[in-house]
């Protein structure tokens, strides 16, 4: 993710945790809250990046 997002590690790892517990994917309400400074595109790509990296 660091590779593609420019982040804080703090910031990373609450979305990586996040997305673990939610089967890959940004819940309304993390999209609303906590990740409310990330954009359509860009959480559409997060969660693919999360798929290809922990999917496997």
């Amino acid at each position: 993710m660091d590779n593609h997002f420019e982040m804080p590690d703090k910031l990373i790892a609450n979305l990586v945790r996040f997305l673990h517990q939610n089967n890959g994917v940004f819940s309304k309400r993390g999209r609303e809250k906590e990740f409310k400074i990330l954009n359509e595109q860009e959480v559409k790509e997060i969660e693919e990046i999360f798929k290809e990296i922990f999917e496997r």
